[in-house]
């Protein structure tokens, strides 16, 4: 079974993040420029929270404050829930599916080394299935 390192390895492990102390608009100005739709937000080095597109539309917008204004550290949904490089495709798709969030930090020993989406792992599990069908396909025309 395909492991989260493995979508990392693929993927790269470039994660953006915003100060606590930065706005809102800041983040959502960030994630507008990369196409994404989480950031994480980080105090002195640390992961303190993440910024979601959910977030923004909970937190701001439906409330109709001001991105400009308000401080992504007082929208941020904290604690962050985070996976381990060694977790399944299936673990993580649980998780997210429990916690009902989109985006997992990985961490390993307190450091960050990347961040998955639901669409990561999707991705990985038709890639997989994919040439779980082609392993078949060989073998049922004897052509493996």
């Amino acid at each position: 079974m395909s492991t989260v390192s493995e979508i990392l390895e693929n993927k790269g492990g470039m994660v953006l993040s915003v100060d606590v102390t930065e706005t809102v608009f800041d983040a959502i100005n960030l994630m507008a420029q990369v196409n994404i739709g989480a950031i994480l937000v980080q105090k002195e080095g640390t992961i303190s929270g993440i910024f979601t597109e959910r977030d923004y539309l909970q937190k701001i917008a439906l409330k109709q404050l001001s991105s400009q204004e308000t401080i992504v550290g007082d929208v941020m949904t904290s604690p962050v829930i985070s996976a381990d490089p060694d977790d399944t495709v299936q673990k993580c798709m649980e998780t997210m599916t429990t916690c009902r969030c989109r985006h997992l930090p990985v961490v390993e020993d307190g450091k960050l080394l990347g961040i998955v989406s639901i669409g990561d792992l999707v991705k990985k599990m038709l890639d997989e299935k994919q040439e779980e069908v082609e392993q078949l396909n060989q073998y049922i025309t004897g052509t493996y």
